[in-house]
């Protein structure tokens, strides 16, 4: 995860600027001293926060606002104008604040407002007036929204046990970075935590790697898990994500076909490349196309292979996708589309038409299915998914 500032540009805020230069609804991009300020008006509030997204640092200022919230452009994090919390993932993180003070139709930004905790954003502080609390929280699940869960229990003033759980020795970490700088081999690997493991001990948050969750008895609270162990609970919360789908048929088994959902995958995935000239991607989905960029950011010859006309164009239509892949073809991508994959063997991926690609390394983006085994397993899960009401 990367905290990459953005070069401070436009107005000094601190110098003042027009109240007729900020619109309702409106942001504007300055800076007070070398922070890199954003100001945004609903009615008349007037904002100013910090203009960098805590996830990869992403301009705000280029965002949507939604209220008093902003919403960052690259992957959607959102965050209160009035506090700079997040109020939604994948930043875990708030921005500062700055007070503003409005004199002789001008706009003054003055003192800065920190986070309350540069981790967690806020240490616990208990709110009277709720339901009881449970008497300790176990989370299954650590990825974005297992931790923002535990992160949102501190934070909310919950002062019980709370344990993060997680097969994955190495979770947790943020996801997108897999596919995108890390897989192209422009991010290290110290980018690919959430936070620093100091940070949930000192904020009370147990995390638990390695042992899976496989069952639960819902009557007596309690987890079993792969270990052998099991673990108590009052309140638990299933926060298990998704799996990769897998191809159909014998080829969705072929050991040298790689899936990309963890941490481990991608580092297996770099090893591969290490070793190819030539890579097959089956599926333009999302992370299809950025493991087929990151591995052209590697130097190898990649082809993409999908059964669709365009690439995202049953999410975005036909034009967007085709510029999709008008950019991706720019950079030395090579589509097949309108095609499957036939077999694949231990040198090449043979298609549906009949078409032979070599390739040493073959990755299967084809999308994903929801994690279902421990919902299924305490009687919530239906079909595909878990039933909810308006809550």
């Amino acid at each position: 995860m990367s905290d990459q500032p953005n070069a401070p540009a436009g107005p000094d805020l601190a110098g003042g600027i027009p109240l007729t230069s900020l619109a309702d609804g409106a942001m504007l991009a300055g800076h007070v001293g070398d922070d890199a300020v954003l100001l945004a008006r609903v009615g008349e509030e007037i904002f100013a926060v910090g203009a960098t997204c805590t996830h990869y640092g992403g301009p705000l200022a280029e965002g949507i606002m939604d209220g008093a919230q902003v919403r960052c452009p690259w992957h959607h994090a959102c965050f209160s104008l009035r506090t700079g919390d997040v109020v939604r993932t994948p930043a875990l993180r708030p921005i500062p604040r700055w007070e503003v003070e409005r004199r002789d139709d001008r706009i003054f930004v003055g003192k800065k407002i920190e986070p309350r905790d540069p981790e967690l954003g806020g240490s616990p502080a208990p709110v009277a007036g709720r339901a009881k609390a449970p008497a300790s929280v176990v989370i299954v699940g650590a990825g974005a929204a297992g931790s923002a869960a535990a992160d949102t229990l501190r934070r909310e003033g919950y002062t019980g046990p709370i344990i993060l759980l997680d097969g994955d020795t190495d979770a947790p970490y943020d996801r997108p970075n897999l596919s995108k700088d890390y897989l192209a081999g422009n991010a290290p690997e110290e980018w690919i935590p959430l936070r620093s493991a100091d940070a949930y001990r000192e904020h009370g948050i147990e995390l638990r790697r390695g042992p899976r969750a496989t069952g639960i008895d819902v009557g007596a609270k309690r987890l079993t898990l792969s270990d052998g162990s099991s673990l108590s609970y009052d309140a638990l919360l299933i926060a298990t994500g998704a799996t990769p789908a897998r191809l159909p048929g014998p080829s969705g088994n072929v050991p040298r076909v790689h899936y990309l959902r963890t941490l481990a995958d991608s580092r297996r995935i770099i090893a591969a490349a290490s070793k190819a000239k030539t890579a097959v991607v089956i599926g333009a989905s999302v992370i299809g196309l950025e493991v087929a960029a990151s591995l052209r950011a590697r130097g190898l010859e990649v082809h993409v292979v999908a059964p669709e006309q365009r690439p995202l164009e049953r999410v975005l239509g036909p034009e967007l996708g085709g510029f999709v892949r008008k950019v991706h073809e720019e950079h030395g991508v090579v589509f097949h589309l309108g095609r499957t994959a036939g077999t694949i063997d231990d040198r090449s991926v043979t298609l549906d038409d009949g078409t032979v690609l070599g390739a040493y390394l073959v990755v299967a983006g084809v999308g994903v299915r929801a994690d279902l085994e421990l919902a299924t397993a305490a009687g919530v899960a239906e079909g595909r998914g878990v039933p909810v009401n308006e809550c």
